[in-house]
């Protein structure tokens, strides 16, 4: 019988190694990201977010037709049942958002009436805002909100999660940081999804997968655990005494560094300046942006990290009202855009994934029976 050969030794993490061809997007340590090709600034200076989402989707930008017809589709099927809100209210005021979420998508895999695999993804990504904006006050007994058919995608999300007039200004911010949440290459959460979808399992079933990786704090958390910090620490003056505390502590600081980015992360970049010019048109006090700006100073000079997208969409997020319990389930909203192209991309050329372990258990054991065991 000839033997298997060695399994192949790879870092813990799997850092630094591709596990996959993608054209859907690519990172770089340099501080670039790209969507299908095109620099995310151009993108955030130029694009809206239905025509970024289609691009991510098909690999192409859409024409005017195909836009507007894909924008009326994700109107189309935006619209939740009670069923659905009533299992989101069954789950009682202390759920955890990302799990009303969750639930949700599952039992939208039961009862959605979409036949075929496109409207199935469409009517995810339609429901998904949905979803999210009504993850936190449902189950606490509030009424839904629900989506206004003559509204772009982003700023419908917005007058959902919250009853703060946005300025026209503030509106662009909010479709632009959706933007940069739309898709990030082979992160926790869009690997999962590729997981699941290796198995042929339908799209809710990989989606439900992708949000219980998105809820812990190294991933889709962050936001909200960012946004706690800079609300603790309330003066700029005191950012390189709460680090050296952290440091100390051994106290994770929320919203710095990343796999990829060791200079700088593009996204928070863009996002740092959203924050400064919303707060600069308000006028008066712009405590926050220098509550993450001396934040980010001392963090680079005591550790060369860099903040991530997390770390300035929290703050800008927090200036237009949104509850903090909320910030993760608008990640899910974007990002179930990115999860559906990995979702495609990995059926349409599909190979189980199932990778080897090294045991390092122990072997030969004997049965003992349970009279003979020792304590």
């Amino acid at each position: 019988m000839k033997d298997a050969p060695d399994p192949v030794k790879l870092p813990k993490g799997l850092a630094g190694v591709s596990v996959t061809d993608t054209r859907i997007s690519k990172s770089d340590p340099d501080g670039s990201l790209l969507y299908r090709g095109y620099p995310i600034l151009e993108l955030a200076t130029k694009a809206g977010f239905e025509e970024t989402a289609y691009l991510v989707l098909t690999g192409k930008l859409p024409t005017r037709s195909k836009l507007e017809s894909f924008t009326e589709g994700l109107r189309e099927r935006a619209e939740v049942g009670p069923k659905v809100f009533g299992i989101m209210r069954e789950l009682g005021q202390d759920a955890n958002p990302i799990d009303v979420i969750r639930t949700a998508v599952s039992a939208l895999g039961s009862i959605d009436a979409e036949k075929d695999l496109p409207g199935k993804q469409m009517s995810l990504e339609a429901k998904m805002s949905v979803l999210a904006a009504n993850s936190h006050r449902v189950p606490r007994g509030d009424s839904p909100r629900t989506p206004k058919k003559d509204l772009r995608f982003s700023d419908n999300l917005l007058q959902m999660l919250t009853t703060k007039e946005a300025t026209e200004y503030e509106r662009r911010v909010f479709e632009r940081v959706m933007m940069l949440y739309l898709e990030h290459d082979l992160n926790a959460s869009s690997f999962t999804v590729r997981v699941v979808a290796s198995t042929l399992a339908d799209p809710y079933a990989a989606a439900s997968a992708g949000l219980a990786s998105l809820k812990g704090p190294l991933h889709g958390g962050a936001n909200e655990a960012a946004m706690g910090m800079l609300l603790d620490l309330k003066e700029p003056a005191k950012a390189g005494e709460f680090l050296r505390a952290a440091f100390k502590e051994g106290r994770k600081v929320m919203g710095f560094g990343h796999r990829v980015y060791k200079q700088f992360d593009p996204r928070a970049r863009i996002c740092k300046e959203y924050l400064w010019e919303i707060l600069n048109r308000r006028g008066g006090d712009d405590t926050l942006y220098q509550l993450c700006d001396s934040l980010e100073a001392e963090m680079w000079r005591a550790k060369r990290i860099p903040p991530n997208l997390d770390f300035y969409a929290a703050p800008i997020f927090y200036s237009l009202g949104i509850e903090v319990p909320l910030y993760t389930p608008i990640f899910a909203a974007s990002r179930i855009f990115g999860w559906m192209a990995h979702y495609n991309e990995q059926v349409g050329d599909n190979k189980l994934i199932r990778p080897d372990s090294t045991y390092v258990g122990r072997s030969g054991l004997k049965y003992v029976p349970i009279e003979e065991r020792e304590p």
